[in-house]
């Protein structure tokens, strides 16, 4: 039994349904959850958890992407079951600790403290953004009635096409419950809960770029 893990964390554009077949598995032992013309989703049990990846194509620029799913403090705004989002503390422009609440249907609300490391894209990698997180449950007391994940790490990788004016996202998460979910719960991320979470990042990427004209 597994959180729906990608809780915590557009005007969908139309893609030929050709293009969900050219996202490859990611190794023999993943399963392909779920695919649509517009986002492919793989599983994978492991010892401590789960692992997701998730492949879609967003019709905006890598860096306002990435401008999107870099904006914590806002993510109550725009991303589907976030009560609660902060930036607890910047070490630089490059990291970061984040404090986020979650409350998914059917189980109690879920949080956990983050450590981001943000990559820029630069001339050098090709201009490739990233977005990657761990979980530091230590960083700040339990609350009461909250159910803190201590296994939470991911990333969201911004790869550039069409020189630049769109972006290939992928989104990787190894995470576990906490607490007991049933696995019908559990099985919801795969049609419901990653879907909902790329919709809410391809829509606020539209609205972003259309301002930046």
């Amino acid at each position: 039994m597994y959180r729906i893990a990608v809780f915590a964390l557009a005007v969908i554009s139309v893609v030929p349904f050709a293009w969900a077949f050219d996202v490859k598995s990611p190794g023999p032992d993943w399963t392909e959850a779920n695919r649509t013309a517009e986002l492919v989703i793989f599983t994978k049990d492991v010892t401590e958890g789960r692992r997701i990846m998730a492949v879609a194509e967003v019709d905006a620029p890598p860096e306002i992407v990435f401008n999107v799913v870099s904006d914590f403090d806002n993510y109550r705004d725009f991303m589907p079951y976030v009560e609660e989002s902060r930036v607890l503390s910047r070490t630089s422009d490059s990291e970061l600790l984040s404090y986020q609440r979650i409350a998914p249907p059917f189980v109690s609300e879920r949080d956990y403290p983050l450590k981001f490391t943000l990559t820029r894209g630069t001339p050098v990698n090709g201009g490739v953004f990233k977005t990657e997180w761990s979980a530091v449950p230590k960083t700040m007391p339990k609350v009461k009635g909250i159910v803190r994940i201590a296994l939470n790490d991911g990333s969201w990788l911004m790869e550039p096409l069409d020189g630049g004016k769109r972006t290939r996202l992928t989104y990787t998460l190894l995470t576990h419950p906490g607490g007991l979910i049933p696995n019908f719960v559990a099985n919801l991320s795969n049609t419901v809960a990653i879907p909902k979470l790329f919709e809410a990042v391809k829509k606020r990427a539209a609205e972003k770029k259309g301002a930046a004209k």
